[in-house]
């Protein structure tokens, strides 16, 4: 389980995509594990505060239970909002839940990651 410190400054490799093969991946944008690739390899991934969160972000800005990312039965990457006190936004804009694409922002909390769709 990941644990994300708070972001400085955007990592110049969060915007770019994985070379090769690759699963669905959120990449770390900023703070000391920036730059940091993260797999989502099960159906559902939960991010959160809570330390049974399965994308641990823990910062006063990110609610117990903030997010969830789920792999839908076509094989996109949606993500919800788990009415978080500070919202979730996906390149500047607040969702309540949204399909991913490749380089999207997702922000949750104070915290940046990068969103890259799978290859084959």
């Amino acid at each position: 389980m990941p644990v994300i410190s708070a972001p400085d400054a955007m990592h110049p490799d969060a915007n770019r995509g994985p070379q090769g093969e690759h699963r669905d991946e959120l990449v770390i944008a900023a703070g000391p594990q920036a730059g940091t690739r993260i797999e989502l390899v099960s159906d559902i991934t939960t991010a959160g505060r809570h330390e049974a969160s399965d994308l641990l972000l823990d910062d006063v800005s990110v609610s117990r239970h903030h997010a969830v990312f789920t792999r839908t039965a076509s094989g996109r990457v949606t993500l919800r909002d788990l009415n978080s006190l500070n919202g979730t936004y996906v390149n500047g804009k607040r969702v309540e839940e949204t399909t991913l694409h490749s380089a999207d922002e997702v922000q949750i909390g104070k915290f940046k990651l990068v969103f890259w769709e799978a290859t084959s």
